[in-house]
């Protein structure tokens, strides 16, 4: 049997927690370990999961919080739990708040209306370090950084387009085969099978990677990969 996969819910709705947490433990290896109803308690929750040695490996996280919203929450988790993976779970489709959550560090964002097989599906995929958007919300962010080319930005095109130049130049052709498979939504182990190299130098490329383009996790090293034009 396939290792479990522990989950964390966070939404201020005690009812639709509770029917998330119904619909994952129908799933032979999803386990929630527990519930909180803001990001306060969130991270009270995993400090105590954490003590017990049973934190989360996924977060279902909801946007609009009291007292500490999703995208602070994020934000905070992946600055002292880096290797938690977050999903943001939302009503809410509006691209504000997409950009704001992946540059958090959210490695998921879907919204509530999807299917049980959908939601067990998100969590396997980005328990596994891969980055998984719904559809809806993919439209958005690529027509997001379509928009960001022509709008005006501090910097001149021809400072943009050097900058860009510049943080290629600093990746190995190798690190920018990895960076673009990265940015496709590929695991280490898919990185490794399709490159034909062992997973532990997968790693040790991915963190010059990180090192190199001054990003904090894969989410926003494949959103990196985008601005560079490596897809």
């Amino acid at each position: 049997m396939a290792e479990r996969i522990r989950v964390l819910i966070v939404d201020d709705q005690r009812l639709l927690c509770e029917g998330f947490r119904t619909l994952i433990e129908l799933e032979t290896n999803l386990e929630v370990v527990g519930m909180a109803g803001d990001g306060e308690e969130a991270l009270a929750v995993v400090e105590r999961l954490q003590a017990e040695r049973m934190a989360p490996d996924v977060v279902l996280m909801d946007v609009r919080m009291p007292r500490l919203d999703g995208i602070a929450t994020t934000r905070a988790f992946k600055e002292r739990w880096p290797e938690i993976h977050i999903v943001i779970l939302t009503t809410f489709d509006d691209r504000e708040p997409i950009q704001a959550a992946l540059q958090a560090g959210a490695e998921g964002y879907v919204l509530k209306d999807i299917t049980s097989e959908q939601l067990a599906a998100t969590i396997r995929v980005v328990a596994q370090g891969q980055i998984l958007l719904h559809p809806e919300i993919a439209q958005k962010v690529l027509a997001s950084f379509s928009s960001a080319s022509i709008e005006p930005t501090v910097t001149t095109p021809a400072t943009s387009a050097f900058a860009g130049a510049s943080d290629l130049a600093l990746l190995t052709e190798r690190e920018r085969e990895i960076l673009a498979l990265l940015a496709r939504g590929a695991s280490n182990r898919e990185i490794s099978e399709t490159l034909y190299i062992a997973s532990g130098t997968v790693k040790n490329h991915l963190s010059n990677i990180l090192s190199k383009l001054g990003v904090r996790d894969r989410t926003q090293a494949a959103l990196k990969a985008r601005e560079l034009g490596l897809l």
